[in-house]
């Protein structure tokens, strides 16, 4: 029996580009609605964090269902520009470990610490709050971390497999820069993942998303 795949492949490919697509440009408006805590008063963080918890649940809880569609189509894009390719395949598995990772931290910034936000508010140990939440968000950075470098090098990865393609030179070269400029930009300190920067990074692997989905859409079996 031929699965879908074998009988569609032209029609999965488009799917998934529409889909990478959509979700890159949600990501970017789900960060741009990203809450931040509007103070640094021990007593009074809790119960600031506790009040935007919802929006924090619902922006992390969407980019979480992004991260998954965008793993989706990432499978079948390696399934038909590069599944035969060794770095196409190590640039899956890096992706793939990013994108748990980022998970982890948004479950981490989103859930938990809005939890223990809401635990905490008003309460009178607000320095329990603040070891606590120092403690969450040494998890979230270093998930954080993890994530943007092992899905830069995963867009790397793709991007080596495109450069011995004629027709996919332009991809490479956008994946090449979309992968190295975040990863180059966190290790020597130029910028750090609060929402700020990590919105700048969003922005940079959504133009190589934009890219790959455009050649999904495009691919012909």
């Amino acid at each position: 029996m031929t699965t879908i795949e074998q009988e569609h492949p032209d029609r999965s490919a488009r799917i998934a580009g529409i889909v990478l697509i959509a979700a890159s440009l949600l990501s970017i408006l789900l960060m741009a609605h990203h809450p931040t805590a509007g103070t640094h008063d021990r007593a009074a963080l809790a119960a600031d964090i506790a009040g935007s918890a919802a929006l924090s649940r619902f922006v992390h809880g969407g980019l979480i269902a992004l991260i998954a569609a965008e793993m989706f189509a990432f499978v079948v894009f390696t399934a038909h520009v590069g599944a035969g390719r060794t770095a196409a395949r190590a640039g899956l598995v890096a992706y793939s470990i990013g994108s748990g990772a980022m998970i982890g931290a948004a479950l981490i910034s989103g859930f938990v610490v809005s939890d223990l936000a809401a635990h905490y508010a008003g309460a009178p140990d607000a320095a329990t709050f603040a070891d606590l939440g120092r403690l969450a968000m040494a998890g979230n950075q270093a998930l954080a971390k993890l994530g943007t470098m092992a899905m830069s090098a995963g867009i790397v990865l793709w991007a080596i497999a495109f450069l011995h393609e004629r027709r996919g030179h332009w991809l490479a070269i956008v994946g090449l820069l979309a992968g190295v400029l975040p990863a180059a930009a966190l290790a020597f300190g130029f910028i750090r993942l609060d929402v700020t920067g990590m919105l700048l990074v969003v922005v940079a692997w959504t133009v190589w998303n934009l890219a790959a989905g455009i050649h999904l859409v495009r691919e012909k079996a």
